[in-house]
């Protein structure tokens, strides 16, 4: 019997929706039966590129002594990473931000003078590394510690396997609805790929550190999304 309307319906799975539909298109002998289907697809893995960035302030009267004030901190922070084995390309000195130096008594407002801030960005390969680089720089005195990211390094072999799944999960999805209409799978007829390297990094938010304090990087999520139209036939 050939089938002349569309059945259309939505399953939702976990976090991740899904979508598929089951109708007809033209084909040069006849309509030809289709089922449309998006299958997901995702990799867990431990993340092991640890960064984070860190400010050097300097609070002065004038400019050049601040500039210098701000460069021997930095070179004793950089220093220091390097003793610990941190590589010095893996230290990056980053852009200086000058300021009014402005505070306030009551309802009056006084410039002291200028606030000069360095911000300095560090990446890791070990967390080992990561946790003596925290402790090294709380040492020196400096406690604004802030945009934290944990990145896998095999991002694009886990999107790989992701992406393998999500095809599978698309067959698997497809052959079971199809089943339960008494019908079969006949073919594929396109696939789609639907998202690109997608990883879940972990974040943390700025907030004041203390020495010794324990270091978890936890998992990180990498997914894949593909769109696949099989043709289908009558099941057995």
């Amino acid at each position: 019997m050939r089938i002349g309307f569309l059945f259309l319906f939505t399953l939702v799975i976990g976090c991740a929706v899904s979508s598929a539909s089951i109708g007809a298109i033209e084909h040069s002998e006849g309509k030809l039966r289709i089922i449309e289907v998006v299958g997901v697809g995702s990799v867990l893995s431990v993340p092991d590129r640890f960064s984070f960035s860190f400010s050097i302030e300097q609070k002065g009267g004038a400019a050049a002594e601040l500039n210098k004030a701000i460069v021997e901190k930095t070179n004793s922070v950089i220093q220091a990473l390097l003793k610990i084995g941190v590589n010095k390309k893996s230290v990056q000195s980053l852009q200086v931000i000058f300021n009014p130096w402005i505070e306030y008594d009551g309802e009056t407002r006084e410039q002291k003078g200028f606030v000069l801030t360095r911000q300095v960005k560090v990446t890791l390969k070990s967390i080992t590394q990561y946790e003596q680089s925290i402790d090294v720089i709380l040492n020196l005195g400096v406690s604004n510690i802030n945009q934290f990211s944990f990145t896998d390094s095999q991002a694009d072999e886990n999107y790989q396997v992701a992406l393998k799944q999500a095809l599978l999960n698309a067959k698997q999805r497809a052959t079971n609805m199809a089943k339960v209409l008494d019908l079969k799978l006949a073919g594929v007829i396109s696939i789609s790929e639907i998202s690109s390297i997608q990883t879940s990094p972990i974040a943390m938010q700025t907030r004041q550190f203390r020495k010794s304090e324990s270091y978890q990087s936890g998992e990180m999520s990498t997914q894949a999304k593909v769109m696949v139209i099989f043709a289908l036939q009558d099941g057995p």
